[in-house]
């Protein structure tokens, strides 16, 4: 799963970003930033960049993933500006800030990718564990227990069908 994202310019943030238009360019910079401060020490010196196409492969409902490096190992993570969640966290008429704790806990769950490889049960919990600490709503900690059943249960049937 290879998808380019071009580096139209860099911060102090370890990040960069693509939009179309010098206000939405503004506007994912300041969404991108305030998710990575409210994510917390734990991503710092991650490379994250914005996309704003998903990779074909994309399931429905993507709102980041990783792109491997050379030896195929998690090495960047992508975040999907089109995202429903990016797009409500962005919204500068949002009156309180759960889209944002959720597209932050997303980069927590990609940033465990990124240290510790693919294992989705790992990732979720760490992105529940997330949400938890900081006061999610049970209903949003609810959506990602019911992703995390999904993806595990479609990894299981993969497992299957290659033995």
């Amino acid at each position: 799963m290879r998808t380019m994202a071009l580096v139209v310019f860099s911060l102090a943030f370890p990040f960069s970003a693509q939009a179309s238009s010098p206000t939405s360019q503004a506007a994912a910079t300041r969404t991108i930033e305030e998710a990575i401060l409210l994510a917390g020490p734990s991503i710092a010196g991650l490379p994250i960049v914005l996309a704003e196409v998903p990779p074909a492969e994309a399931s429905r409902g993507v709102e980041a993933w990783m792109l491997p490096g050379q030896d195929q190992t998690p090495a960047q993570i992508v975040v999907y500006s089109g995202s429903g969640v990016f797009r409500c966290a962005s919204d500068p008429d949002r009156l309180d800030d759960q889209c944002l704790l959720r597209l932050a806990s997303t980069i927590i769950h990609e940033a465990w990718h990124c240290r510790h490889g693919v294992d989705e049960a790992g990732a979720y919990e760490a992105q529940i564990a997330f949400l938890m600490t900081h006061g999610a709503p049970s209903v949003q900690i609810t959506s990602v227990r019911i992703a995390r059943q999904h993806v595990l249960a479609a990894q299981k049937a993969i497992e299957r069908r290659r033995k």
